[in-house]
């Protein structure tokens, strides 16, 4: 029953920390339209307060080669709506976002997300999808980072989704380098019925380079940059796993 009560009232208070700073950051955006720094401020102002709300632990890792990245297609594993909290965190300077057309309908967010200078794809209409891919060769050439869920769509905890070719398209076309980041299974790892929910692995892993890689060769690229990120997720899955297991054992021995 409490921890029912709990789950709820984080619920309703990350969505009103949500909205809140959407609406506080419409007006800053209206001045500030289009800046890509903007995905930064916001990013980071929502996963501080989001992480301190819910009293998670986020262990990041491989910040340093963030640091010290050029731009880039940066491809995460997207799981849930909550990915905004974890990758807020570290979403680096001068990166772009690629979202679906129906994200404008979305209120206060969705607007917020056009003004931030983002991309929004319209994945029914080929000719208006080919003039988003345009601007994102656009964005890449003139020195912005694109984040991109290659996914397309939420897993939902189930496992790393098959890719889809877009993010690796703007990589090669571009010449610029592919970089992966991962976060461990959250459905397994979080519990926000509890007082302190759990922990998350979130790491940077090292860039894939696409010089000298052919558009015939694309194929192959998806099925290395997947491979690489589903072996670190389940080695993430993994640590974790040991890490409760030996607080457990911990725990039985201490009332013993």
């Amino acid at each position: 029953m409490l921890g029912s009560i709990l789950l709820s009232l984080r619920v309703v208070l990350i969505f009103m920390v949500f909205f809140l700073l959407s609406f506080i950051f419409m007006f800053v955006f209206l001045i500030r339209f289009k800046n890509t720094s903007n995905n930064l401020i916001f990013g980071k102002t929502f996963s501080y307060i989001s992480i301190k709300i819910l009293r998670i632990k986020v262990n990041l890792r491989g910040e340093q080669i963030l640091q010290n990245h050029k731009h880039s297609v940066i491809i995460a594993n997207h799981q849930s709506y909550f990915d905004a909290i974890v990758f807020g965190a570290i979403i680096p300077p001068n990166t772009l976002i690629i979202g679906k057309k129906s994200l404008i309908w979305f209120p206060l967010f969705g607007w917020v997300f056009y003004l931030a200078g983002n991309l929004l794809l319209n994945r029914k209409n080929h000719k208006k999808a080919m003039g988003t891919m345009r601007n994102v060769d656009i964005a890449l050439q003139n020195g912005s980072s694109l984040w991109i869920f290659p996914e397309g769509t939420r897993s939902h905890g189930r496992g790393l989704k098959d890719f889809k070719k877009g993010a690796f398209y703007a990589a090669l076309q571009n010449n610029v380098p592919l970089q992966p980041i991962v976060v461990s299974t959250l459905k397994d790892s979080l519990n926000f019925k509890k007082w302190n929910p759990g922990k998350i692995l979130v790491e940077v892993l090292e860039p894939i380079q696409t010089k000298g890689v052919s558009v015939e060769e694309i194929t192959s690229l998806m099925t290395r940059a997947h491979e690489i990120m589903k072996n670190k997720i389940t080695v993430l899955d993994n640590e974790l796993s040991t890490q409760a297991l030996g607080s457990k054992i911990a725990s039985v021995s201490a009332s013993s």
